[in-house]
């Protein structure tokens, strides 16, 4: 009996540690509010809201996201939690169809619904917002952050937002002029209100990783108070101006280019008229890092540049030209092709032979030295 006795404990422990792991699983249930349905599970402190399902094409323009639910609070929103760099799907279910599917998300009905929206609601007891809870949304809406929210707001930028408003009493973020800062208005994450014109505050020591966050702006003014940007990363679609406020110490702007003063590394080109200057005093570039707007037709060196890394990347189409300012070649870097077929090197007068021995190009690449005068 004893043994019996042992043996049923055990299996009981087990039983609730089973229930623990599946927690997620066996308490998710759901509840209808206006035209929205939202599916919720625990969480701790409250519930989670998992997904939030338009249940009509119309009366769906403000959705205003429960403060509680069976009288416990919303503390949660997303579809599960997941690292920044994986796409999952967003908190309506959407996610990116497959490549040969004729509509870029699915399902298409919800995805298409979910343009209706105008105003998201969110309640103050909400303390996580999960970083791909709004991926894949359409742009021009309103949104609110709560107080408590301490982490992945910067998730939010660049969807191009009608109205963001963050609490005053939120200790991790705030606005100013349409940017998300940190609190202490040091770090800027990007642009969360849309504008053709950015003004970054004179307060912004380090700019955040921007990829497509500036799409569309024409111009961005950087403060003479900003000392980094992160992983050199300013990559962006669409043509854009850039300046520096007069005083700055680590970047420079020229040819519409930014560089970095101190390292002599390109943060970012630019070919406004399909020709990329590298500006004098540059030692490194490399087409990971980033580009303003389209990519070029012609590429002048200077001979300051003693590595190119990844350059055919700087090219737009099959066809490129290279003009070499330096009688030394730099150490030159061909991984990928980039789709480029043919390309021309002018160089320096008597300096082909070191030029054809330094420069390794990929074997499909047809390649042309031809002299010139300096």
């Amino acid at each position: 009996m004893y043994q019996m006795r042992k043996l049923f404990v055990l299996m009981a422990f087990l039983a609730l540690g089973m229930l623990n792991v599946n927690e997620s699983k066996a308490w998710t249930d759901s509840v209808v509010r206006g035209n929205y349905e939202f599916e919720y599970k625990p969480t701790k402190g409250g519930y989670w809201i998992t997904q939030i399902i338009p249940c009509s094409d119309k009366g769906i323009e403000t959705l205003a996201i429960p403060e509680k639910i069976k009288g416990k609070k919303v503390v949660k929103l997303g579809p599960r939690d997941r690292e920044p760099d994986e796409e999952g799907v967003n908190l309506f279910g959407v996610s990116n169809a497959p490549d040969e599917a004729k509509y870029g998300y699915t399902p298409k009905k919800i995805h298409i619904r979910t343009e209706k929206i105008k105003k998201i609601q969110i309640p103050e007891t909400v303390k996580v917002i999960t970083p791909s809870c709004f991926n894949m949304i359409q742009h021009e809406k309103s949104i609110n952050i709560p107080q408590g929210v301490s982490k992945d707001v910067e998730d939010l930028v660049g969807y191009n937002w009608k109205k963001f408003k963050i609490s005053s009493k939120n200790k991790w973020y705030k606005i100013k002029n349409g940017c998300l800062l940190s609190k202490d208005g040091k770090v800027l994450y990007g642009p969360v209100i849309k504008k053709e014109k950015i003004v970054v505050p004179k307060t912004v020591k380090i700019m955040k990783s921007v990829s497509v966050a500036y799409d569309g702006v024409s111009t961005i003014i950087l403060p003479k108070s900003l000392k980094k940007i992160e992983d050199e990363g300013l990559n962006i679609n669409t043509q854009v101006t850039i300046k520096i406020a007069k005083g700055n110490k680590t970047y420079g702007v020229k040819y519409g280019c930014i560089y970095n003063k101190k390292t002599g590394r390109l943060v970012a080109g630019s070919a406004p008229n399909g020709v990329f200057q590298i500006p004098e005093g540059v030692i490194y570039a490399t087409s990971y890092d980033g580009f303003l707007g389209k990519k070029a037709q012609k590429i002048i060196v200077p001979a300051s540049v003693e590595k190119l890394d990844r350059v055919l990347g700087f090219f737009e189409g099959p066809d490129g030209e290279f003009v070499m300012k330096g009688k030394k070649p730099p150490k030159f870097t061909c991984a990928i092709t980039n789709g480029v077929k043919n390309v021309i090197v002018y160089v320096p007068k008597g300096c082909i032979s070191i030029y054809e021995q330094a420069l390794k190009f990929d074997r499909s690449v047809n390649v042309t030295y031809i002299e010139q005068e300096q």
